[in-house]
Order: structure tokens, then sequence, then C-alpha cells
């Protein structure tokens, strides 16, 4: 489906996707093939306020249609050609990143249609699949739109940093048949300006086909902790000082600026309060589940309580404290511990038990066992505490993003009876 010419001319859209600023992205006309693109704008879906809600749940300018099969035979033969090899391979090709997936559900993508008075404020795009996890690595929009001109706004915009005022980058008209293709990462802003159409052109509108591509992967220096779509209201207009008379236009174009920005504010606001809602759950799990928590533990004895600086994958901070009742009396406790290899120096566990006290070695890398000579009543209540001079922190090594503090781990406690 894609144009011949456009096929043969990969490798010259690669080099301009490469070398691009403010962020990697290239401009494509004529993409599709002329009688592909004019069959998909015949079957457009017409504006439906079912399709029209934004994030506030509320009716707006703006529909989609991620439903893309439903629409009509045109667009289930693009949704084919979409999850071709010949389709991915040439994203790849231009783009330079491999192993690309389609997402058969268009998450966020499908037809859009913008009507008179919808803009899209700058924004960087949610960074992982809701439902796969997968990353977020391109979008690619082909526009529909035989008749547009600059003047109406409604270009895309492509920005280096909208929080800090840098509004460098290419304005890109949503012409008939011409497709854009960026990187989404955490600093790919777009959006496009509102839409002001003339009179004789009301019934106009935006018109494009979005597509959202994939990977299981991506390079560790682009990862951030997943995120929704991220938005930049307008600020104050540049042109606006001290002594302007303001018209109805200007008049009605800043209410328009404060209300987007309430909403947004309110959008983010709920966002938190479920946050919170959904981190106060987890919490109270992670309570209960360590309030379970027991140590492995041999012998004629009882625990009535979870131990302190522990936790479920055996490992343990600079400091461990348990408590456990015995059923018989004991003559000793063995302890079967590891030290990591991570460790800057040999490890020592200050241990105190029933009275006594042990400082105990054990080197990087090894798995010993502790012998602690020492008498415990049947129905003593004792406690053991074991105290660390080394630890380490995995995510400081960059190993993984475990910012525990580990010292050692506790891979067993046996009692020693008469």
């Amino acid at each position: 489906m894609i144009s011949s010419t456009v096929l043969q001319q990969r490798d010259a859209h690669a080099g301009a996707f490469r070398n691009a600023e403010p962020f990697r992205h290239a401009v494509i006309a004529d993409f599709l093939e002329a009688a592909v693109c004019d069959r998909l704008l015949r079957d457009f879906p017409r504006f439906d306020e079912q399709y029209a809600r934004n994030e506030m749940g509320e009716v707006g300018g703006k529909a989609v249609r991620m439903n893309v099969r439903d629409i009509s035979d045109v667009y289930r033969e693009l949704d084919r050609y979409l999850q071709t090899r010949e389709f991915l391979d040439y994203v790849s090709t231009v783009t330079g990143i491999p192993d690309l997936l389609y997402d058969p559900d268009y998450i966020g993508g499908g037809t859009h249609e913008n009507r008179d008075g919808q803009g899209l404020d700058q924004h960087v795009d949610f960074n992982f699949h809701p439902g796969t996890r997968w990353h977020r690595r391109l979008n690619l929009i082909v526009y529909l739109n035989p008749e547009w001109d600059d003047s109406w706004g409604g270009n895309l915009q492509l920005q280096a940093d909208p929080w800090q005022g840098d509004t460098r980058g290419p304005t890109i008209a949503p012409l008939f048949n011409r497709a854009v293709i960026f990187e989404t990462t955490e600093r790919s802003w777009h959006g496009f300006s509102h839409i002001h159409l003339p009179p004789e052109r009301k019934l106009l509108s935006r018109k494009s086909f979005a597509i959202y591509l994939y990977t299981k992967e991506r390079p560790p220096e682009e990862t951030a902790a997943s995120h929704a779509t991220v938005y930049v209201p307008d600020g104050m207009p540049a042109d606006l000082h001290a002594g302007t008379t303001l018209d109805e236009a200007r008049v009605t174009d800043l209410r328009q600026r404060f209300e987007r920005a309430r909403v947004q504010l309110k959008f983010l606001y709920d966002r938190e309060k479920q946050f919170a809602e959904q981190i106060a759950a987890m919490e109270g799990a992670l309570a209960d589940a360590h309030a379970a928590l027991r140590v492995p533990l041999q012998g004629y004895t009882t625990q009535s309580c979870a131990p302190r600086g522990m936790w479920p994958d055996a490992w343990v901070g600079r400091e461990f404290a348990m408590r456990f009742t015995l059923q018989r009396k004991a003559h000793g406790v063995e302890l079967d511990v590891w030290a990591p290899g991570q460790l800057g120096e040999t490890q020592i566990l200050q241990i105190e038990l029933g009275g006594k006290r042990w400082s105990e070695r054990v080197n990087r890398g090894a798995r010993a066992q502790l012998k602690l000579d020492v008498a415990l009543a049947a129905g003593q209540d004792v406690e053991l505490v074991i105290r660390a001079t080394q630890a380490f922190v995995p995510a400081r090594l960059g190993q993984s993003g475990d910012d525990r503090e580990l010292g050692w781990r506790l891979l067993g406690v046996c009692l020693a009876h008469k």
C-alpha cells in the first residue's frame, strides 16, 4: 500500500530521519498509493460524539476511532498490511529501530478528526502500552486533508522543550497523503495549533490516520518510568503586554487557555488521588505479607511475629532481629548464612543471643555455617540480633533497579536440642 516511489527512497528518508531536529523524524509526501489514500478519505467515519470524549470524559472537538477493522474494507486492508514484514521492515529501515511491533488494539491511534476550534497542547506520549507493557517507539501519521491552508492553524509543531520555552522545531501542514514518522521519547514534544476555519469552510475538519509502533526492549538510556501522556498547557500569549486592548477574539483565546489548564490540573488531581489509593492498597498488602513472614527456623520452637530487617527473599540489611519461644531446651543454634561478592570487604556479623555475644567473619561470595554455643531453656522467649558491618546497594552498582541496602542472606536457622 505504500507508494512504490516511497519504498525506493527509503534510504533518503532514513538519512532525513537520523539528522532531523529537534528530535528524529521524517516527512514523506505521497506516502500511500493514490487510490488507497482516496479510499481512506472516502470511507473516513463521520464525527460521532461517543468517540469524542477527552481524558475528563467530556465531549470535545476531537473524535478518535480505534476500532479500525470495523470502519470499511479499505481500512481492513490497511490493517492487514500494517502487520506485514514488508511494512514493519520498511519502517525499521527508515528509523533504524529493529523488531518493531504492530498494535492490534490501536491504543490512542486509528482515525483522528479535529473540528474547528480544536487544538492539541504540546505533549510527550505515554511510553508503555497499557496492556502488553511494550515500549512505545514511533508515531506514524498519514494526513487526509485535500484542502488545507496554513492560516487555518492545525499544523503539526515539533518542539525542543516547551517547559523551558524552547519552541524551536518545524511546523508541518497536514496535507493530503503526507506522512510524518517520529520517535516517541521523553523529549519528543509535539502538538498542533488551534484550528480556525473561515466561515465558508466551517464544515471541514482536520483528518488523519495514526499508528503507534512498539518494541519489547529499548536502550536503557532512553527508558523512563511508566507515565501517561504529559501535556504543557499554553502560557500567556507572547504579544500580550500592559495596555493591550482585548477584543472578543483575544478574550475567547485567553478563556480557552485558562480552561484547558484547569481541565488538565483537575485530571492530574484525580489521577493523583487514584494513584494514592493504589499505593495505600499496595502498602497494606505489603504490610500484611511482612506480618506473615517467618524465618526458616528448624527445631522445637514457635515464632509469634515477623523478623525485623529481613525481606521475603532472605536478604538482610545491616541489622536483623527475630524472636522465638522454645518448646524444648536447646544447647546451641546454627546459622546458615551467605555473604555477597559485591561487598567491599569481608562481612563481619556481630551476634547477640541469650545474653552472649559473637563476632563472626564470612568471606565475600561464600556460604558459612555459624555455630553458637548457648544454653536455652524450654519456654524461654529469645531474641536473636545480628548486626552487619558491610552492605551494598545493587542500584548504585548499576546491576539492577534494586535500591535496598543489602548485607547478607539468612538461609536457615537450626536449634540443637539434647
